[in-house]
């Protein structure tokens, strides 16, 4: 994506320095700049009908061959007016050279999709680098003068959430703001009876869409989706950086107010007036940033229509001394892993740097108005905004309830900003905390996660447990809390082993309870049949089984389709286990080495079991469970 701060590089909320290319390496990363807003919510300028014998596609291809070709005068005469004035022909070389640099000379590009989103037509070209592919987003008016552009790493692949059941909610495209800087929305509506109550989803730094997509994750499409099964709708829209990159990036007293703030309150606005939604029951949803910036949003609704407030990872620390810890956690981590000496010199010059540019921003005697010297962060504006900002001192005085929860496998905002929040707003009675110890930055379970981009690699879904408290928070402004339980009371429990992150998830969730008059856990003792019913129907009624009898857990069986041999006691093999597995995932019926193979090719059983061609060995609690958080992991079962 493009970025424009100088030699800062956005990445999904962690930082770095980055080459600058000329003058102009541009953006959009963390700061902004922008106009300001009223909160008026008419139709922009440009979002009137599109004229049908406008030819975009072609308007494009012309602009990309002229772009291609170096013609810059040529290429400037496809922008609108106001594109013109913030990006003259005499910066066009620059800017180009600027975001496409980093991805090597340009082999070929292809047309991937126009599409009308209710402000831009947007023509997306895929771009076969040298170095990697990207892609070419074009923004054409209603004249088809283009009126931003933007650049990007494509999309990873998505899968959507087990939860998303499509006939149970619509879809409809809403205009956020007006003008200029109108942003395309989608608000999810639960099918039924409404009004219903809704939640706005607020983006964390960067220039995101309105699924907030990083990687493969989509994480403000699977809350839309899964809080739309609850009866609740979700409002969720463009970023302010996404849908007008340049005219915001080039502004140099734009802050954090424009970048955010306003857009999030032109929402909710706008929610007031659509007949399906209760506007009494309007919430907010801030994420990262958007956490950060959730108190302001909140001082900033004058009207009193947010009934509540949801903080997703927000920091509770300033967010320059977050950023300095981020790249003072990367040297770290380079130093445990023996990383080569080129790589540790490279990241200790990276946080000099960091150290004294925020030294800078933190001296009181500096500001926007008497800059400090060699200040290499961009807009000025954008970081004195935020400087003093600490989200958790504004919320203190504050009165609209609030949800504050973190994930424990953050290693971009840590576990220990939510005990931030706790302390600040401890005189408070309403608001709720909920640490989630598996869930990294993108509000996905990774119980694997080592606190590197890495683990963004790992592909997830939003737990349906998150969705279920969110639900359960703006129903009843309550989340029930499952107490957490010790694993070190049980005398076998080690924490290095393959299955303890296993069994800690599935003790955790209620799935195996333990020997608990022995305080043991047994790991490695067989699995007989009935134990494999009673945590396998745990597992997939989610805490809904009641009856574990045997008669009952047999009938559940039966109903399953499952062949079971009807002996509670009797040892399961791992071939056994696997056709059953097999069974309830994929309805096929198996033989014993076929039903193994099948686990093998869907991965389940690597580092479990070591050899899969003795199908008759009986399978142990330990493989099994840890089985079973795998298959949860790939989502193949429903819950």
């Amino acid at each position: 994506m493009m970025e424009a701060r100088g030699q800062i590089k956005k990445q999904g909320g962690l930082f770095m320095r980055k080459k600058s290319f000329g003058k102009i390496a541009l953006a959009v990363g963390i700061g902004v700049a922008g106009v300001g807003g009223s909160l008026s919510v008419q139709a922009p300028a440009y979002a009137q009908e599109v004229e049908s014998k406008i030819d975009y596609e072609n308007q494009a291809r012309a602009f990309l061959d002229y772009a291609l070709k170096s013609d810059w005068e040529s290429l400037s005469k496809y922008f609108n007016e106001k594109l013109q004035a913030a990006l003259p022909k005499e910066m066009l070389a620059g800017y180009w050279a600027g975001n496409t640099a980093n991805f090597g000379k340009i082999k070929s590009t292809s047309l991937k999709e126009v599409k009308y989103n209710g402000v831009h037509t947007r023509v997306t070209f895929t771009v076969n680098a040298e170095l990697s592919p990207y892609e070419l987003y074009l923004n054409l008016d209603n004249k088809g003068k283009i009126d931003d552009l933007s650049v990007s790493f494509p999309e990873f692949q998505y899968t959507s959430p087990t939860y998303d059941h499509p006939e149970n909610y619509t879809e409809k495209e809403v205009i956020i703001g007006e003008g200029d800087f109108s942003l395309p929305g989608l608000l999810t509506i639960p099918k039924g009876k409404g009004p219903f109550p809704v939640v706005v989803l607020v983006h964390g730094s960067g220039a995101h869409d309105m699924d907030e997509s990083y990687y493969g994750f989509k994480p403000f499409r699977d809350l839309a989706v899964g809080l739309a099964n609850e009866g609740i709708a979700v409002l969720r829209y463009e970023k302010r950086t996404k849908t007008h990159p340049f005219k915001t990036g080039s502004n140099p007293k734009g802050t954090m107010r424009e970048e955010t703030i306003l857009d999030a309150n032109l929402a909710v606005k706008k929610l007031t007036s659509i007949p399906e939604i209760d506007a009494k029951n309007i919430y907010v949803l801030g994420h990262s940033q958007g956490g950060l910036a959730l108190p302001l949003i909140l001082e900033n609704d004058k009207d009193g229509d947010i009934k509540g407030g949801i903080v997703a990872a927000g920091p509770a620390d300033k967010f320059q001394d977050l950023l300095l810890w981020q790249n003072e956690q990367l040297l770290e981590r380079a130093k445990q892993a023996k990383a080569p000496k080129e790589q540790i010199d490279a990241l200790e010059g990276n946080l000099a740097f960091w150290k004294e540019q925020i030294g800078l921003i933190n001296n009181p005697l500096y500001s926007a108005e008497n800059p400090p010297p060699n200040f290499k962060l961009g807009s000025l504006d954008w970081w004195f905004y935020i400087r003093d900002l600490i989200a958790p001192e504004i919320a203190k005085e504050q009165d609209v309830p609030l949800f504050v929860f973190q994930g424990g496998k953050d290693f971009q905002v840590p576990a220990t900003q939510l005990e931030g929040w706790k302390s600040a707003l401890k005189e408070r009675e309403d608001v709720q905390y909920k640490l989630y110890p598996n869930m990294q930055h993108f509000l996905v379970d990774n119980a694997k996660a080592t606190g590197s981009l890495a683990d963004y690699n790992t592909p997830g879904n939003v737990p349906e447990q998150l969705v279920a408290d969110l639900s359960q928070w703006v129903k009843t402004g309550v989340v029930e809390e499952k107490p957490e339980v010790d694993l070190s009371q049980y005398k076998d429990y080690q924490d290095n082993q393959y299955w303890s992150v296993a069994f800690s998830w599935a003790i955790q969730e209620g799935i195996i309870k333990g020997y608990q008059h022995e305080k043991l856990l047994k790991p490695n003792s067989a699995l007989n049949e009935i134990q494999y019913l009673k945590i396998f129907f745990r597992y997939t009624l989610n805490g809904a089984l009641k009856d574990e009898s045997s008669e009952n857990l047999y009938a559940l069986a039966k109903k399953e389709g499952l062949s079971v041999k009807g002996k509670p006691s009797e040892k399961l093999s791992l071939g056994e286990a696997a056709v059953l597995l097999s069974k309830s995932i994929s309805n096929k019926e198996l033989s014993e080495k076929e039903a193994v193979q099948w686990l093998n090719e869907h991965h389940i059983l690597d580092g479990i079991v070591a050899d899969t061609s003795t199908v008759n060995k009986p399978i142990t609690r330990a493989q099994f469970v840890t089985i079973l958080q795998k298959i949860d992991e790939a989502n193949l079962l429903d819950r």
